[in-house]
């Protein structure tokens, strides 16, 4: 979630805007506007700076990367967004330019899970910012791309080793935190020394592997929906690293294991919708682009479903998909990405399509 501090302005801008020629009163208006647009701008690129040296300083503390890691990443990426507040017609081959030259420049820092969602972070920001510049045109297909082709980047940049490496990380969170009061320490301890002896052992067969993951899914998954989906995440993403193909064996597990809620109406999902963001936009946890962002394509989702045909499966699925990509890189806390996963889901069951798995990487980012 987006951190409540004090923002710094950043004088170029103002002064270039302020020294401009003298204008009649319908100028001053439009470009009174303008001001506000460009110090808004201003304000959250500041903002998401701040919070990107935050979050690395967090990182070092808890000793994932170095002090030295952490100045340099810290450094280069605030210097990116001070870059597209000096360029802010900069189009997405020149953002993805951006991204690869200064991931070029870390080859000496280690990067996992941890340190490439800051790393991308930076890049949301600035596509946030980008795609918002003309509220009548929102060009969402600049953050998409570009999220995609950091996304694309990291999987060829890990190994399996790495990936497996950043799941028990991710699982080891989850214990910590006990966010999903039914899965006990064990059972925690039981995954993490599952994907512990696959990565360490390179003798297991895909057979093996895979009866390890269907076992474990059998023995765990008897809990509430949000834990089983939990437990289903850990097995899934050993899955996709291994590339063993028992996605559709762990999914059936966990549908056999799901009991449905009392689901709220299209009217009422938009009004959770606008209702949750709203506070959260009070609170200053996010910001008014964000919170546009975030209504606007949730409630279109919605919508879209609610005027669908149940026929037209494929159509709905993509959109859905859609959705959840443009949302991906919002700086939520757990408790409200869980609540979008949950629209999402919900949508998905209305209209009969499977999207968990996609929930799944989704909600964890695994």
């Amino acid at each position: 979630m987006l951190m409540n501090i004090k923002l710094k302005f950043i004088p170029v801008i103002l002064i270039a805007i302020l020294t401009s020629c003298q204008m009649n009163s319908g100028d001053q208006n439009e470009d009174s506007t303008s001001l506000k647009g460009v110090t808004q701008t201003a304000e959250i690129i500041s903002m998401n700076g701040k919070k990107i040296t935050d979050e690395l300083l967090k990182l070092q503390q808890e000793n994932l990367i170095s002090a030295k890691d952490a100045s340099q990443l810290s450094k280069r990426l605030n210097e990116d967004l001070d870059h597209y507040l000096l360029h802010q017609d900069i189009d997405t081959k020149g953002i993805e330019q951006l991204f690869l030259e200064s991931v070029k420049s870390f080859e000496n820092i280690k990067i996992n899970r941890s340190v490439f969602t800051i790393i991308q972070s930076a890049y949301h920001s600035i596509t946030s910012q980008r795609m918002m510049r003309d509220p009548a045109k929102i060009d969402m297909t600049i953050q998409l791309n570009t999220n995609n082709m950091m996304n694309q980047w990291f999987e060829n940049y890990q190994t399996d080793g790495d990936k497996l490496t950043d799941l028990i990380t991710q699982v080891q969170k989850e214990k910590r935190l006990a966010l999903d009061k039914d899965i006990t320490a064990a059972e925690y301890d039981e995954m993490i020394n599952t994907v512990n002896k696959i990565k360490n052992d390179s003798l297991i067969s895909k057979e093996q592997l895979k009866e390890m993951l269907i076992a474990g899914m059998r023995k765990h998954a008897n809990k509430s929906n949000n834990s089983n989906l939990a437990i289903l995440n850990v097995y899934g993403a050993i899955d996709r690293i291994k590339k063993l193909g028992i996605e559709k064996e762990l999914s059936a597990i966990y549908e056999k294991k799901w009991v449905k809620p009392k689901e709220p109406s299209y009217a009422e999902m938009k009004q959770q919708v606008t209702g949750r963001f709203t506070v959260l936009l009070n609170e200053e946890h996010i910001s008014q682009n964000e919170f546009s962002l975030l209504t606007n394509t949730l409630i279109n989702d919605i919508a879209y479903c609610e005027s669908a045909s149940i026929n037209d499966k494929g159509k709905i699925k993509d959109q859905l998909l859609k959705g959840l990509s443009i949302l991906k890189p919002m700086a939520l806390d757990t408790e409200d990405r869980e609540a979008v996963t949950d629209w999402y889901f919900m949508l998905s069951q209305k209209k009969g399509v499977d999207i968990k798995s996609e929930l799944n990487k989704w909600l964890y980012d695994l």
